[in-house]
């Protein structure tokens, strides 16, 4: 999903900054708003994670316009302790929901050693690495989930597995590095999108390899747990039916600690350096040039990007184009 593009044009961050922020502000989004999801949409996109980058804002726009995504939230916090924050998206985009929560929490750990935080009553708030990205640049190790409740599937007939009763989260760790690369794996709960158990892929997989099929399945039923559970979103006034913004269906989770807790931080970051050395000594595995911990291939990238323009490939840009051209927004290329 995520493959460098192989047709693409190369854009600058300010141009794409631009037109994200105009598109944004089109539909009704604050200037501060639009300015923060920007952001977090572009940092996605210098890490290759195009999926969760701005590509979906072509999606995004189309919710904001039926009215199932409310363009001027009242984010806020509605309660906090010492070591813990809760934040409401007022059903907007999870993005400055989440980014707030993340924020916030960032703030307490530095002044106790960790803290959990939850966002809830918004939209999907594109991967999970934009915000352990967040947490690793202050030296701090992160942890993030988003997810939704378990639904029914419309036909009780159909095979319930390939309705998605639970969510496939994305979900996110993150460990600051001394010198090199942190390590960022931002991934999904379940090995696969699809589970159709149906088409000869699953059955595959599960005839190979039963135990990552029910690994999976735990690890999605966890990770909705944490975030759309802890969110409260099973709650009365924000079932499905009863909200007033119907996107906004998520919660997300987010976990932080300072490494100071139990060891010497410059340490630990001089550890996760070591560990990355050690497994870019290795072979590489089967069709690539190098040997990673996560988090390695999309730095290079990033570097790449920053310097040269983010690549947009035709679908993603095509996106972007309809989104632009139908709200009155410049098209920067």
């Amino acid at each position: 999903m995520n493959l460098p593009p192989t047709e693409f044009i190369r854009v600058s961050i300010a141009d794409l900054d631009r037109m994200v922020t105009g598109i944004l502000e089109a539909v009704g989004v604050p200037g501060d708003h639009a300015q923060i999801m920007s952001d977090l949409m572009i940092d996605t996109d210098l890490r290759g994670v195009f999926s969760h980058g701005t590509q979906p804002l072509g999606g995004y726009y189309k919710g904001y316009q039926n009215g199932s995504i409310n363009p001027t939230p009242d984010v806020r916090i509605v309660k906090e302790s010492p070591v813990s924050v809760l934040v409401d998206g007022d059903g907007g985009l999870g993005h400055v929901a989440t980014h707030m929560a993340v924020s916030r929490a960032i703030e307490k750990t530095r002044e106790i050693g960790l803290c959990m935080a939850v966002s809830r009553s918004h939209a999907h708030f594109g991967s999970a690495g934009k915000y352990t990205r967040m947490i690793v640049k202050e030296g701090l190790v992160g942890f993030c989930v988003s997810g939704l409740c378990a639904r029914k599937p419309e036909d009780p007939n159909t095979n319930a597995w390939a309705h998605y009763p639970l969510d496939n989260c994305p979900m996110s760790f993150g460990f600051p590095a001394r010198e090199g690369y942190p390590v960022i794996s931002d991934i999904c709960s379940s090995v696969m999108d699809d589970w159709d158990v149906e088409s000869e892929r699953f059955k595959s997989i599960f005839e190979q390899m039963p135990a990552v099929v029910f690994r999976s399945l735990g690890l999605r039923a966890a990770t909705n747990f944490l975030s759309a559970g802890l969110g409260g979103m099973m709650l009365p006034g924000s079932r499905e039916g009863e909200r007033r913004w119907q996107n906004a269906y998520y919660g997300a989770f987010c976990w932080i600690l300072d490494p100071e807790v139990f060891v010497d931080g410059e340490a630990f970051e001089s550890e996760i350096d070591r560990t990355a050395d050690v497994i870019h000594e290795l072979v590489p595995l089967p069709g690539y040039e190098k040997s990673y911990l996560p988090g390695g291939p999309e730095w290079e990238r990033e570097a790449d990007y920053r310097a040269n323009g983010i690549p947009l490939g035709e679908r993603h840009r095509r996106g972007l184009e309809t989104a632009a051209r139908e709200l009155g927004v410049s098209v920067p290329w």
